[in-house]
């Protein structure tokens, strides 16, 4: 008898988390807002940014409000697999090792990384990177580009591009590498004429998704609905123009 009560009672509560997450009306987006343009703060503490916005129209499609959760880069996909966070958007590239971990969505951009360099650097192309101190913002892609591209104990991890950008400026190091919309923003926002892109580096083609836990499949299917509303109807044409994401104005 006591084990029926006890399968009931199991029961029961299993029926009343359904109901509870069926009734849920927020969607909480782990970010790292300091990736601009896709994430950043406003002066009045408010997340802005490319992914924000797409973020944000996603969650009308679906019926329901985002609320988003600053934190590091590299916690992200940590928070969205153990669910502290229902999905994580920050410029995130689909891949293999992030897949192994959570699911993503469809992709909705697709662009490369970049190398920042001074305008006087032997850095004519990819090979030349060999033996180069390399910055890039950890957890990146741009750190697995650096690694493959120099030695070990000449990449250097930064919590944020922008700071690797600035020891790059100081001749601290030889080069960064970050997404290609990341370079161009930084470039303009500190308008140093010392620094430009490496035009004849170039790296491979990779996609942005947003990050899912892995069972959410009823969640990813509806993120996924509205990410193909969003491409078939022009708004995300529109926030790429919005944001400058390939960057109208070009800073090479």
């Amino acid at each position: 008898m006591k084990k029926i009560i006890a399968l009931i009672i199991a029961l029961m509560l299993a029926l009343v988390n359904v109901a509870a997450l069926a009734e849920t009306t927020t969607l909480k987006a782990g970010t790292s807002p300091d990736f601009p343009p896709f994430e950043s703060m406003d002066d009045a503490g408010n997340v802005i940014g490319f992914d924000a916005d797409l973020a944000a129209a996603i969650a009308e499609l679906i019926g329901m409000e985002i609320v988003f959760e600053a934190t590091s880069f590299d916690s992200i996909v940590i928070g969205v697999q153990t669910g502290l966070y229902d999905i994580g958007i920050s410029g995130f590239y689909i891949t293999e090792e992030r897949l192994a971990n959570v699911d993503f969505s469809v992709p909705y951009l697709q662009d490369s990384q970049s190398c920042i360099v001074k305008v006087d650097s032997d850095i004519t192309d990819n090979a030349s990177l060999a033996g180069k101190k390399i910055g890039s913002q950890s957890g990146t892609i741009g750190i697995e580009a650096a690694e493959a591209s120099t030695d070990a104990d000449k990449v250097y991890p930064y919590t944020k591009a922008l700071d690797a950008v600035l020891d790059l400026a100081g001749n601290k190091l030889d080069a960064v590498i970050t997404d290609t919309p990341v370079a161009k923003a930084i470039l303009a926002e500190l308008n140093d004429a010392s620094l430009t892109v490496a035009p004849a580096v170039s790296f491979g083609v990779e996609y942005y998704g947003i990050a899912i836990p892995k069972g959410q499949d009823e969640l990813k299917a509806k993120i996924n609905a509205a990410i193909e509303t969003l491409i078939a109807d022009g708004t995300i044409d529109e926030l790429v123009a919005k944001w400058d994401i390939y960057g109208a104005a070009d800073v090479e």
